[in-house]
């Protein structure tokens, strides 16, 4: 009987799932806008998500998020490699005339955050357009 149950402790403690041992390990999320004078920056933990802004209408809010809303996130980031976010081109460039307001997606995983380049608002790179909807969505519950 204890043999029996030692090799099913065993078994069941060595089973490693690699897939899901790098999404599993991000710890937030956060997406910046910035324009000459004001900032936005949008930060997503498994506890909640906080908004803060600077410039003329500078406030800080914070809600928090669900374990679905959390999961939602991390599934999202399962499509994008994350040492690869540097290497993005951005679709469009209204942010170099003032057209449109600047971005960036950064994603702390294991203590490295790792950042997109700059990219207009609302027209992020394809791949992690997804992503960036998600957390814009769920800034719109933060009052």
């Amino acid at each position: 009987m204890r043999i029996t149950f030692l090799a099913l402790f065993i078994f069941l403690f060595s089973e490693n799932d690699c897939s899901n041992q790098e999404v599993s390990n991000t710890e937030s999320f956060s997406y910046e806008t910035f324009t000459r004078g004001s900032s936005t920056m949008y930060t997503v933990t498994p506890e909640g998500i906080k908004v803060k802004s600077t410039g003329l209408n500078a406030k800080e809010d914070s809600n928090s998020i669900t374990e679905e809303e959390w999961e939602s996130l991390l599934n999202r980031l399962k499509d994008i490699n994350a040492s690869e976010m540097s290497k993005l081109k951005a679709p469009s460039d209204d942010r170099a005339s003032d057209r449109g307001l600047h971005a960036i997606l950064s994603v702390r995983k294991n203590d490295t955050i790792y950042k997109t380049n700059s990219f207009d608002h609302g027209n992020p790179p394809t791949e992690v357009q997804p992503l960036v909807e998600a957390i814009l969505r769920l800034a719109e519950n933060v009052e």
